[in-house]
């Protein structure tokens, strides 16, 4: 049941993110207008984790494992014009199918800051960042 649930709620997101590209020619800077709006999903280079990143609910960070290698996904939410790292998120014991969700970022950005998510897996928690992919809004 949790898997289905987890398949819609990924289908979902990734409508809302098409429809987010599609509606927001440029959602480069965070708090424009334009961009207060939308929902991403960054994943790893080999799809073994997906971030995601829920504005529509107050700058939610998340990251879900998807591979059965025993790597832990990570995530990271940061803000480019203050150099801040604002929310991360992990799945600390590396189990397939898992998630951490619910991390909000802190502080929120404001007007006009741009944003980077990043997503990679690691070999325990001070393993080096494998697979690591990033985007910037």
């Amino acid at each position: 049941m949790k898997q289905r649930i987890g398949a819609v709620v990924l289908a979902t997101i990734m409508l809302l993110t098409v429809g987010a590209t599609a509606a927001y020619a440029n959602p480069a800077k965070a708090g424009s207008t334009a961009a207060l709006m939308f929902e991403v999903v960054v994943e790893t280079t080999n799809d073994s984790a997906e971030a995601f990143l829920s504005v529509y609910n107050a700058w939610e960070l998340s990251v879900c494992d998807n591979a059965k290698d025993g790597m832990r996904a990570r995530a990271e939410l940061r803000n480019l014009t203050t150099g801040r790292v604002i929310a991360t998120a992990e799945d600390a014991n590396g189990s397939f199918n898992t998630c951490d969700e619910g991390n909000h970022a802190y502080p929120t950005p404001e007007l006009n800051d741009t944003v980077r998510v990043t997503v990679w897996v690691q070999d325990g928690a001070s393993g080096s960042r494998r697979y690591s992919a990033s985007q910037i809004y």
